[in-house]
This record gives C-alpha cells, sequence and structure tokens, in this order.
C-alpha cells in the first residue's frame, strides 16, 4: 500500500488504511471499524446511542408497549397448545417482532429492546397472576376468608418456555431487524 499519498488510521497512526468512516471521514483501520446498516463507522460515530435510528418518538414507543402486551397475550394463548407450541413460539416472536418494529416506525435500540422484551413477559403473565392480585380484595368485601389461591397455572412448564422463547425472539428481532 505504499502510495504517495496514504492515509493512517486516525487511533493507529503507523497502519495504512484506505477505510473511512461513512459519517465523518476519519480515515479508520479494521481494528477501528464498527459495522453499522448504513456501512462502517468510526466508534465515536458508530456507538453513538442518539442516531436518527434510535429515537423513537413518544407517541410510537407508547404504541410499541401497547403491541408488546398484546403479544404477550398471543404467547398465553400459544402456550395451550402445549408441545408444538415450543416450536410456533420462535415463528411467532419473530412475528411479533416485526409488527412491534413497524409499530415504532422501524426504529430500534435498547430502550425499545428493553421494553418489548419486558411487556411480552407482563403481557403473558398479567392474566395469570391478576386473579390472584383481586382475591384478598374480593375475600375482604365478601367477608369471606376461605377464598384460596390456586397457583397451578403459574407451574406449567409449557407456560414459562414459550414466554422465554417469544420474548427472546421479539428482543432478537427488534435488535437485529
Amino acid at each position: 500500500m505504499s502510495t504517495e499519498t496514504s492515509t493512517y488510521c486516525a487511533r493507529h497512526p503507523k497502519r495504512e488504511t484506505v477505510l473511512t468512516c461513512a459519517s465523518c471521514g476519519t480515515p479508520i483501520c479494521p481494528d477501528c471499524m464498527v459495522v453499522t446498516p448504513v456501512g462502517m463507522k468510526c466508534r465515536g460515530c458508530g456507538r453513538n446511542a442518539n442516531s436518527a435510528l434510535t429515537k423513537v418518538p413518544p407517541h410510537r414507543f407508547m404504541l410499541a408497549v401497547g403491541v408488546s402486551i398484546f403479544a404477550g397475550l398471543g404467547a398465553l394463548v400459544l402456550a395451550e397448545v402445549r408441545f408444538f407450541a415450543i416450536f410456533l413460539s420462535a415463528m411467532y416472536g419473530y412475528f411479533a417482532g416485526g409488527i412491534i418494529l413497524k409499530a415504532a416506525g422501524m426504529k430500534r435500540g435498547r430502550k425499545l429492546e428493553i421494553a418489548a422484551g419486558v411487556s411480552v413477559a407482563l403481557g403473558a403473565l398479567l392474566p395469570k397472576v391478576g386473579p390472584y392480585l383481586l382475591v384478598p380484595i374480593v375475600a375482604r368485601q365478601v367477608g369471606n376468608t376461605a377464598l384460596r389461591m390456586n397457583y397451578g397455572g403459574l407451574i406449567d412448564p409449557y407456560f414459562w418456555v414459550v414466554v422465554a422463547i417469544t420474548t427472546a425472539c421479539v428482543v432478537s428481532k427488534i435488535r437485529y431487524l
């Protein structure tokens, strides 16, 4: 690579390079580059959490959370299929992740990943736990303390496996588009 106009990496001045950052034009070597959806970038531009790709407007963020809760309800229904739900939950998770991405305006980022993952899990868990949260309130109003809570639905292994696979696939779809 010995030419008259050699370019050297900005971080490693002894390394010749032909790569430049897609955003700022800084010369970078293969060790310094960060692969992004729009090309190779320097570490400063590639790790920028405030890029336009990760700025989800608040109304879109809330819409994505709402869609995620409904996706969790779908995982709850899917868990009733029993054994085959384990195989179907991956496809369902990727499908739900795509719908959540569309609800977010095709924006993504760590905040959206966390919100979608938590919302999917809560959407599946709340219908199972909700009645147990209401039993003490109803028992107090009725005056009957003989109402017993049966937590049998929470120890269903298919439910937990389906929710875990669905949540992982939703987050994966959002992260890797």
